[in-house]
């Protein structure tokens, strides 16, 4: 590459002046000391240095050193130059090449070596480094330190409903910039505008896992804890709730915990939900319509009904029987729920809890739990046996389209009876039910 220069000439009706142009190309740089120092010597014996002539530069460059002393004499020797690849994984050259290529060039300065990285596009991961030997040996530890300190992050990705999104972030972002700094890790929540429901973590592989702990905790606590309250209110109004760059809602979740949903602004819906705790959902509805300027009559008649339907009562009951009152499906307690239109929140299975919680209108909530202890008393009364019958019966005492076993159970007090599978082979009948019919049954089925 040669050196341009070029003069631009600029004339105006006043004046001419000239605006010099440079182009200075790539040149080879020597690192070499400007003096040598040989120190004291003999008369008549001979010293000797040993220099390392560098060229830091970004050009091939030819070099001879003279003296004006003949007595001086220099002699080189050329270091041979090699090559050698390093493979580490495709995601690390990143982090080899550094923000604007700035950890590369550091690198190749260091160890005076070339490096050719692979282009994104190539699934190549071997890294080629060339120059002397001791500098490809250093250029590779280092590429390879780089890689093992990543080899000790890890990344996670958590699915959490878009809903739960401003719990875990906390107003203003407080709380997850609490967890990145308590565990030093990464966390990216996608922004609201963002329709993305996976939360992004990246870090030590220790830490890492306390992080996603803590936000799985905060998101099942979220999801068994909070409710919903819809309100209406005008699409032109809603930049008042939101405020500017949002302050009005991260505002109303430091103050109650409660996380306000706004619609699209392409959506002609004027419903916002306020998700939280019951009893918070109050004071979230009256700073909602303290933004819009709603009527202070308005508000209480909606604090009180919402006071009204966050009844809550507590029930427990043995763990045992919480498969029961769950039912087939979830058949028994989607029933109760819509009947007594109630929310019922059960513990997890893996609970030690025996307590099943019940939230909405007081009456409706007695009505539930009323409902769900009797099925309790009934299973507590009952009991369960098993018979031992050939199984070559079975057919003839279940009769031609269960005939007969449903005269027994109607004659027992609704009994439950279960054969097993026809071709098991199995001999056992089970019966449960309330004592005294399981009792009747058997003595029925082992008579026939």
């Amino acid at each position: 590459m040669k050196d341009y220069f070029h003069e631009l000439i600029c004339i105006t009706e006043r004046e001419k002046f000239v605006v010099p142009l440079r182009a200075i190309g790539a040149r080879a740089i020597l690192d070499f000391p400007d003096q040598v120092n040989f120190s004291a010597c003999p008369v008549k014996y001979s010293t000797q240095k040993t220099l390392l002539v560098r060229n830091v530069g970004n050009w091939e460059a030819r070099y001879c050193i003279s003296t004006q002393r003949q007595s001086l004499f220099f002699q080189f020797a050329e270091l041979e130059k090699a090559s050698a690849t390093v493979a580490i994984p495709k995601e690390h050259h990143r982090f080899v090449i550094g923000k604007k290529g700035e950890k590369l060039q550091d690198l190749k300065l260091k160890t005076a070596t070339k490096m050719q990285i692979p282009r994104p596009d190539d699934p190549s991961n071997q890294i080629k480094i060339s120059g002397i030997k001791e500098g490809i040996e250093k250029a590779r530890h280092e590429i390879l330190l780089i890689s093992a300190e990543q080899d000790k992050r890890a990344v996670e990705r958590l699915e959490v409903e878009k809903v739960y999104h401003p719990f875990i972030a906390g107003p203003y972002n407080k709380l997850v910039r609490e967890l990145m700094q308590d565990t030093g890790t990464r966390i990216n929540i996608p922004p609201p505008s963002v329709n993305k429901t996976e939360i992004v973590f990246t870090g030590e592989k220790e830490q890492l896992a306390q992080a996603v702990a803590r936000v799985k905790k905060i998101y099942e606590e979220k999801k068994k804890k909070t409710t919903t309250l819809a309100v209406e209110v005008k699409k032109s109004q809603h930049k008042y709730v939101i405020g500017p760059k949002g302050n009005s809602l991260q505002e109303i979740l430091e103050k109650t915990g409660v996380s306000v949903e706004i619609p699209p602004t392409d959506s002609s819906s004027e419903t916002l939900i306020l998700r939280g705790e019951p009893e918070k959902l109050g004071q979230a509805l009256t700073e909602v319509y303290a933004k819009v300027h709603v009527a202070q009559e308005q508000i209480e008649a909606m604090v009180k009904e919402l006071v009204e339907n966050s009844f809550s009562i507590s029930v427990p009951i043995c763990k045992q029987f919480h498969k029961n009152i769950i039912g087939k499906g979830g058949a028994n307690i989607k029933k109760i729920r819509k009947e007594s239109n109630t929310k019922i929140d059960l513990p997890a299975k893996n609970s030690s809890s025996e307590t099943i919680v019940i939230t909405g209108k007081r009456a409706n909530c007695e009505a539930a739990r009323h409902r769900i202890l009797a099925i309790q008393k009934e299973l507590a009364n009952s009991t369960e046996v098993e018979v031992s019958i050939p199984s070559k019966l079975h057919s003839s005492l279940i009769g031609a389209k269960g005939r007969f076993v449903r005269s027994i159970v109607k004659e027992c007090g609704g009994v439950h009876i279960h054969f097993p599978t026809k071709g098991s082979g199995s001999d056992t009948v089970s019966i449960r039910g309330p004592a005294q019919g399981v009792e009747k049954a058997k003595k029925q089925l082992l008579h026939l």
